[in-house]
């Protein structure tokens, strides 16, 4: 296996080891990166969570935001446009 370069990328590893279905905090989300990619370590949990909605937004459901209670969804497929191009 590859060395993780940076937090960013330690995030979309970690998101996409992750079940659909699964719920996890926000300091579950950091404990797990931090596993990946240990330079992660003295980063913010919101830091860490905002990497996350950057890169895997439609991966993820907000469930409770006061509680930091997130659940990986399925990926939705987007549909096609029935507009017309010229």
């Amino acid at each position: 296996m590859s060395e993780i370069a940076s937090m960013s990328e330690a995030v979309r590893v970690v998101i996409d080891r992750y079940p659909v279905g699964f719920e996890f905090h926000g300091n579950q989300l950091h404990r797990d990166v931090v596993r990946s990619y240990p330079k992660a370590r003295n980063m913010y949990v919101d830091t860490i969570l905002r990497r996350m909605r950057q890169w895997r937004r439609g991966q993820i459901k907000c469930i409770q935001p006061l509680k930091s209670l997130y659940m990986k969804v399925e990926l939705e497929k987007k549909k096609k446009s029935k507009r017309k191009t010229v």
